[in-house]
């Protein structure tokens, strides 16, 4: 009987250890794979991607209507300084995640009156640059992240057009 009991406290023991690394651990571990294969070892650079198809697989469950950009950023030693495109009467969003997956900020056309922006991200401890006259300061909770571009292309015959205003939009670090 004791024998059992040890086994099953034992067993019991191991489990709980093993499902606290994974729900730990593992919101990091997709963010760190997903932004490897986004960034493509570019950091704190804009990359925007072709329209979605039955094959795209870089964005996860992607929408053969929207518009894809990224950009993996690392606010550790500088501020990123990001400029919205802004396709006029479509829907287009800006969307900030942490390195554990959690979304931080997000910005859309409707938020921003139809007008591109431009976010100040700041890392942890970091504080604003001194000119940030008419921008969004932003915190990010984590040094580590990606800032994700969607925009909706609403008529096929304007794919062009949105494409090259959403082609806009930078990610860069602040000098």
């Amino acid at each position: 009987m004791i024998r059992w009991t040890r086994w099953g406290l034992f067993t019991l023991v191991l489990a709980t250890a093993i499902h606290w690394l994974v729900v730990s651990q593992a919101p990091s571990l997709i963010m760190w794979r997903a932004m490897g294969k986004v960034a493509q070892g570019r950091i704190n650079s804009i990359s925007h991607g072709e329209r979605a198809t039955d094959q795209s697989r870089t964005i996860v469950k992607p929408s053969p209507d929207l518009l894809y950009s990224t950009c993996a950023f690392d606010v550790s030693r500088r501020p990123l300084k990001i400029v919205t495109g802004a396709p006029s009467d479509t829907y287009w969003s800006v969307a900030l995640y942490a390195d554990n997956t959690d979304n931080f900020f997000v910005l859309n056309d409707t938020a921003a009156k139809g007008q591109p922006a431009t976010i100040i991200l700041l890392g942890p401890g970091q504080s604003a640059p001194i000119d940030t006259a008419g921008t969004i300061t932003v915190n990010a909770p984590t040094t580590k992240g990606l800032v994700l571009f969607r925009t909706l292309v609403n008529d096929d015959k304007r794919e062009a057009e949105i494409d090259q205003a959403r082609r806009a939009a930078t990610c860069q670090s602040v000098p």
